[in-house]
């Protein structure tokens, strides 16, 4: 972790973020749980590097991803070169409101890398130290 932000404010940051911005763009309300997901899932990450030199991975289920997906793309058949690009600009999107209020809070700017994907649970190398919020099932908008 970085010793810039605190660790129970980049935790809070990070949360408002993910619950704000899945609300918005897959229409799916998270709720804090202490379980980890149960069926299978996926994991997107990025890592800063410029300024903080710190990861931001997302593990997903995959209904949650075909829900986004779905929503997103506005279709019903969803092959898994969709998923993986909604998984990416999902990522992307988060990452520009993690780094717009780091640079509100530590005047530091921060630039992410290139997303990448995996069809399992995974960690970037060489980056142990992880925030790890678990979410509990979802309900959808109507």
């Amino acid at each position: 972790m970085n010793a810039l932000v605190p660790q129970k404010d980049l935790t809070e940051i990070l949360d408002r973020i993910i619950r704000e911005i899945t609300l918005l763009a897959a229409g799916v309300r998270l709720f804090p749980d202490t379980a980890e997901p149960e069926s299978e899932s996926y994991t997107v990450y990025m890592v800063l590097e410029k300024g903080f030199h710190a990861p931001l991975s997302l593990r997903t289920e995959n209904p949650l991803l075909i829900r986004m997906a779905q929503y997103m793309i506005q279709a019903e058949d969803i092959t898994g070169q969709d998923l993986e690009e909604v998984a990416k600009e999902y990522i992307n999107v988060l990452c520009g409101h993690v780094a717009s209020r780091l640079f509100q809070l530590t005047k530091i700017p921060a630039r992410f890398n290139v997303p990448a994907f995996q069809l399992e649970r995974y960690a970037p190398e060489g980056h142990r130290d992880h925030i790890v919020l678990n979410y509990s099932k979802t309900s959808t908008r109507s």
